[in-house]
């Protein structure tokens, strides 16, 4: 059934508020949304419309968004006496971007004065009206902040509007004005119609694809979102091809949950939910995936509001975390709920690999089961419609993997918090040694592992989420395949590179990737929040020019940053980093200060055991998780310079010209510098844990 949400906006997670032109929902939905309502789909239709009569649906209620343009005040189509097989009107496919051509809208409407040879069997006319222009600075190819930030406002209005009743001609108008505005609103309804799919996506665990439509006069667009991106349908005119529409809705009207995208087995609440009027109550799941020792079942309950880990964006890994209950005995456990990319290598076998070095178990997490739920993913649509070939982006594959829950870095304060990031970057080392390599170092990936008694707690630094990892030494990639966390990555990577071009992954970049990380937490964690200083909130972007251009200005002024109070002790420790940075600039800072600790801390055998009072409540750590691990991450595009342009290679002083990664000797040295760097500026030195020989 569509409904009108004209000036009814969907709540979605985190407060986003969404304003579809219209939605397609189940009769169930229908009347849930209508208190006490109890009529059929007649009355639900033509009784029980107004939105001021219900409430607003929810986004697992949606089947299908839409967006709807208005070019002409009056439509005038002529009605084929006799319908056939091939498409009376033939048109294209929308523009997705600004860059692109205008669309000629020419191809969907017979504008008055064009409209006069041949006597039509019959004239059909349709009241119509004008749009408010806007065009975005981009459509459906931005990031996942850009999305979830973009603001609701721009909703068309389609009120008064003005019958055409007149016998008159109607006036001519300027078509070139005309089409100018509606190309804005083209552009508009697209970007939404990619922010409504991404609403849908993450509606529902495990939701495969969403769909919407966009109807500009009597010519309609299919949308189809997933993880891989978008497809679009061409148009079709619902009045001369009338067959094909009614036959696209005979199929809508058989679609079952599956073909809506839901997982039923993820979430058992979908079925429930467009079946009864009530309003469901989250289910618990028993699942079963593959062990350590066969099978692994587990429990969950499917509540979205448990989610500890929900990244907003259309495309993409899109990683859930939420916690599961496994046998007695394990420790608490978590799933992690992702869609790889089809062609990397599994993130299992990655952390299997790694944890045979026994003296790194502590600082890698630990995998009890994981499972394929989608072997094919999507590029099961894209093989049906023969593109797969064409695809911009790479099929991916839904994957649940199931792991000791670990906590946030940031749970640690003051000194403690440094020592723990310092074991990582030496468990990093000796990893990349090994031929094992992370590639996404960053805040949300730099965990702790805590045992012993919770009066004398004990803390390893752990680097998780090994998803980006490699352990195949393919050093060359594409740039344009390059994921990162934008706000972490080295400032070489994200220079300038021509189009095509080529880059080299190497451990100075994700060395530099670890120095960030510890920079952004003086200048942006508060206890235990997100709370950037000022000056620092544009680092949080999924822009990588932007990036490199705000970090750099840091590297240029880093006197005009302040931290937040809780880490003024540590600050010499980022000032000292900052020179390393910029190891080849004179230094224009006075020596660091030493940070002095109230006593020296107590290490037993390279364990950080920490006082109780020094480590953050749970309860702030489960609520701030998600804040912590969603920073800015994407596809670092290639921007910033012209395809003609020649290129320097003078710009990117780390990829020496060649295709190898530093040698062994500049791995160590550059390690032992950064080591030396944070070192200086400690009474008592950092415990050297884990162990490296010769450091």
């Amino acid at each position: 059934m569509f409904q009108k949400e004209d000036d009814e906006e969907i709540q979605g997670k985190g407060g986003s508020l969404r304003e579809p032109d219209v939605v397609l929902v189940s009769l169930a939905s229908a009347k849930r949304a209508r208190p006490n309502f109890q009529g059929d789909w007649d009355e639900c239709v033509t009784q029980a419309n107004s939105t001021e009569s219900r409430r607003a649906f929810r986004w697992a209620d949606i089947l299908m968004s839409g967006e709807m343009i208005w070019h002409y005040h009056t439509l005038r189509f002529r009605q084929p006496t006799a319908y056939g097989t091939p498409l009376m009107r033939p048109v294209g496919t929308l523009p997705t971007h600004m860059n692109q051509a205008p669309f000629d809208i020419s191809n969907i409407s017979d504008d008055y004065e064009s409209a006069t040879s041949g006597v039509p069997n019959s004239s059909l006319f349709a009241p119509s009206g004008s749009t408010n222009h806007h065009v975005p600075s981009s459509i459906g190819t931005g990031s996942a902040e850009a999305v979830s930030n973009t603001p609701n406002e721009r909703k068309r209005s389609a009120e008064h509007l003005d019958q055409d009743t007149s016998t008159e001609p109607t006036p001519k108008r300027s078509k070139k004005e005309t089409n100018r505005s509606t190309n804005g609103n083209i552009l508009d309804a697209v970007e939404k119609s990619g922010i409504n799919g991404a609403e849908m996506l993450r509606c529902s665990l495990g939701r495969r694809h969403a769909f919407a439509m966009i109807v500009i006069d009597a010519t309609l667009w299919i949308w189809w979102f997933d993880r891989q991106g978008a497809i679009q349908s061409t148009g079709i005119n619902f009045i001369e091809d009338l067959p094909r529409f009614i036959l696209l809705l005979a199929c809508f009207q058989r679609f079952d949950i599956a073909d809506w995208g839901f997982d039923e087995q993820l979430d058992p609440s979908v079925p429930l939910r467009h079946s009864d009027t009530t309003e469901p109550e989250p289910q618990t799941v028993e699942y079963e995936v593959d062990g350590k020792d066969g099978k692994l079942k587990v429990q969950f309950v499917s509540n979205l509001d448990l989610l500890v880990h929900e990244p907003f964006n259309l495309k993409g890994k899109s990683t859930n975390v939420f916690p599961v209950d496994g046998t007695q005995g394990q420790p608490p456990l978590v799933a992690k709920l992702y869609w790889p990319n089809e062609d990397h290598q599994h993130e299992v076998q990655i952390i299997q690999r790694a944890r045979k070095n026994k003296k790194l178990v502590n600082h890698l997490p630990d995998v009890y089961g994981w499972r394929f739920i989608d072997h094919i993913g999507t590029r099961r649509i894209r093989d049906q419609l023969g593109i797969s070939s064409n695809s911009p982006c790479r099929p991916r594959l839904l994957l649940m993997i199931i792991s000791e829950e670990l906590l946030p870095i940031t749970a640690l304060g003051g000194d403690y918090l440094v020592y723990a990031w310092l074991q990582c970057i030496r468990a990093h080392y000796l990893l990349w040694e090994d031929g094992i390599r992370h590639l996404d170092i960053s805040l949300g990936n730099l965990m702790l592992r805590q045992v012993g008694s919770e009066d004398e707690p004990e803390f390893y630094g752990v680097i998780n989420d090994w998803d980006l990892g490699d352990d195949k030494n393919k050093l060359v990639e594409s740039r344009k395949d390059l994921t990162k966390t934008i706000m972490f990555t080295s400032l070489d990577l994200l220079e300038p590179r021509p189009l095509g071009a080529e880059v080299v992954q190497r451990y100075s970049h994700d060395l530099e990737s670890f120095a960030w990380i510890l920079i952004w937490v003086f200048l942006a964690v508060q206890d235990g929040k997100i709370i950037p200083v000022p000056g620092t909130e544009t680092w949080r972007t999924s822009n990588s020019q932007v990036s490199r251009e705000e970090r750099s200005t840091f590297l240029l002024q880093p006197g005009s940053y302040h931290p937040h109070a809780e880490w003024q002790a540590q600050w010499p420790v980022a000032r000292s980093l900052t020179r390393w940075l910029v190891a080849r600039l004179p230094p224009q800072d006075p020596a660091p200060q030493q940070a002095t600790l109230l006593e020296e801390p107590n290490f037993a055998k390279g364990v950080l055991r920490v006082r109780k009072e020094e480590v953050r409540t749970k309860r702030i750590i489960r609520v701030e998780k998600e804040k912590l691990s969603s920073q800015g991450k994407s596809s670092i595009p290639n921007t910033g310079l012209d395809k003609n342009q020649a290129f320097n290679q003078t710009q990117a002083s780390n990829q020496k010209n060649c295709d190898q990664d530093d040698t062994p000797e500049e791995r160590k040295e550059l390690l032992r510098s950064l080591w030396e760097a944070v070192k200086i500026v400690y009474k008592f030195p950092p415990p050297p844990v884990p162990e490296i020989e010769g450091l």
